[in-house]
Formats: structure tokens, sequence, C-alpha cells
């Protein structure tokens, strides 16, 4: 906002939040250490992102591309968490 537009009481239109900087690279470096904590490699992340991508394709039309694995310390231990996209909306369920 211009020095103007405050001392007119003019606003901005609305902007959609974003989550600040700092808090994405605090969620990250969380993330980091919990890993590091539970020993997974890199490797073992990589293998467990490939085995959700060949376990889930076999039934829908999973976006690898987009696939995010989140692992986050909770009260009770760590969590493993999955956002699987799914390309298309109509599954055919196989027999």
């Amino acid at each position: 906002m211009g020095l103007f537009d405050a001392l007119f009481g003019r606003r901005q239109a609305v902007q959609p939040a974003r989550p600040a900087s700092a808090s994405v690279a605090k969620q990250r470096l969380v993330e980091v250490l919990v890993q590091d904590h539970i020993k997974l490699t890199p490797e073992a992340m990589e293998a467990i992102r490939q085995d959700i991508i060949r376990i889930l394709s076999r039934h829908l039309d999973v976006d690898a591309e987009r696939l995010q694995i989140n692992i986050t310390r909770e009260e009770r231990g760590e969590s493993l968490t999955a956002n699987v996209p799914v390309r298309r909306s109509g599954v055919t369920q196989r027999r």
C-alpha cells in the first residue's frame, strides 16, 4: 500500500493468504529433522514413494509427479501422510 493510499484510507484488493516463507521453511526443517530422527534415508523415502505409486496405480490413475509424502511429529509419535492427486474422477473397479 502506498503512502497516499494509507493517508486517504484506500485499500488494495484482498490477496489470497499465502503461508509466510518463514513458516514454510520451518515446516520443511521439522520434516527433515523427523526423517533424520527415524533414520529414513532419501533412498528409503523414494522406495516408499514408488511403492505408493505402484500399489495405488492398480486402482486409480494417480498423478505421480504431484505426489507428496510428509513425515511429521505428533503427540503419539511420527506420522506419514501422503497426498496423492488423482487424474480423473471416474474410477472403474477391477475384478
